[in-house]
């Protein structure tokens, strides 16, 4: 999934108009395959008036259906956008993102009461100069005086080393509720309270997962948010990993950065015996061997794993780079850096060299030791 940049932005309301029964969606699959201009264009659909800016309704890749795609690369200033303007008061908009063919990510955002009437003007624009924005569907949602509970995620993640600690924050879009909202989740995942009122919960309640000793591995819980009968619930994924990857004795393995997916990007130590080859471009979420070796990257193997092991800081470079160094072919050792895909798959990027676990693999160093040694062929 490429990663979604936006900003929903409410301007002044203008005039207010009796709620509609059903939500309204834009389905950009239906929408016809076309290229808006960089000067902004409108049209009006199912109510809804839209205005776009380097927006383009684009085909999916494989066939899959069209998606709105907001060209944030082409625009300097105003960045690209789309802007839309309702029919009838709003209490909270879902995006659903799209990448070609992967799997659909929602986003949902709630509208303040301020920014609530009929008629007033919401902006999605790019929160950088980059491509990526892609939206497969956008749905409004009118008032009602019904109570109602939801987060703004229907999903976490986490991925920890054992004993590690990682937060996250669900924010949860509440109306017409008289009570507090409790929380309920595993014993491995806490929250600062048991309780909620309205407001602290619109504002964010912190979920902090922990990888507890004998929890190593995958696991798969929910949190349910509950008041006045109506419950919310995200669902939770983990991984946790057997080592700490806290200090240069406790690293994580290949596997273990394999598993944890880039969801926590804090730095690690890890562990990798060094290949002979340069990173290519990921494939099935691990990267894959280049055809030469790299003076800017490395590969750490385990087995058939893999991960890139970017090195961009110069004294790492020079120490661990098998171009200069073929002798570190084969040897397995130690660094520390954050957890992020480098070449589309999970890596080690702004990389410390630590320590050498394992001597030069046993003929390689001595080539280059005498250059008045003879040459065997």
């Amino acid at each position: 999934m490429k990663k979604l940049l936006l900003t929903l932005l409410g301007t002044i309301a203008l005039t207010s108009t009796a709620n509609a029964v059903e939500p309204i969606t834009a389905d950009f699959s239906t929408w016809e395959t076309t290229t808006i201009s960089t000067t902004e264009t409108t049209a009006t659909v199912d109510g809804v008036k839209y205005g776009f800016l380097g927006a383009n309704i684009n085909k999916g890749y494989n066939d899959a259906p069209n998606y709105l795609f907001i060209q944030g690369k082409k625009q300097k200033e105003p960045k690209a956008y789309v802007t839309f303007t309702l029919p009838f008061d709003c209490s909270k908009i879902v995006l659903t993102t799209t990448a070609g063919n992967s799997t659909n990510v929602e986003f949902t955002f709630s509208v303040p009461s301020e920014n609530a009437s009929a008629g007033t003007v919401y902006k999605i624009q790019t929160a950088t100069t980059k491509y990526n924005q892609q939206i497969a569907s956008i749905k409004f949602y009118p008032v009602t005086n019904d109570p109602s509970l939801e987060a703004d995620t229907k999903e976490l993640a986490f991925a920890v080393g054992m004993n590690g600690k990682q937060t996250k924050t669900v924010k949860l879009l509440a109306a017409n509720l008289t009570d507090v909202i409790t929380v309920s989740s595993t014993s491995n995942i806490t929250t600062e309270k048991a309780s909620y009122t309205v407001e602290e919960a619109s504002e964010g309640i912190d979920i902090t997962f922990t990888g507890n000793k004998g929890s190593e591995g995958e696991s798969n819980s929910t949190i349910t948010f509950s008041c006045n009968g109506i419950t919310a619930e995200v669902s939770v994924t983990a991984y946790t990993a057997s080592a700490s990857g806290e200090t240069e004795t406790d690293p994580l393995t290949v596997s273990d950065v394999l598993a944890m997916n880039s969801i926590n990007g804090n730095v690690f130590y890890v562990k990798g015996v060094i290949g002979d080859k340069g990173c290519k471009n990921a494939l099935n979420g691990m990267v894959t061997e280049a055809d030469a070796p790299s003076a800017s990257n490395l590969i750490f193997k385990e087995g058939e794993k893999m991960i890139g092991v970017g090195l961009s800081i110069a004294e790492t470079k020079a120490e661990l780079n098998i171009v200069d160094n073929p002798q570190n072919i084969g040897r397995e050792v130690i660094v520390k850096g954050n957890l992020e895909n480098y070449f589309g798959g999970p890596g080690v990027k702004q990389t410390e060299f630590v320590k050498y676990l394992s001597e030069p693999v046993s003929g390689i160093e001595e080539v280059g030791a005498d250059e008045n040694a003879p040459v065997e062929y």
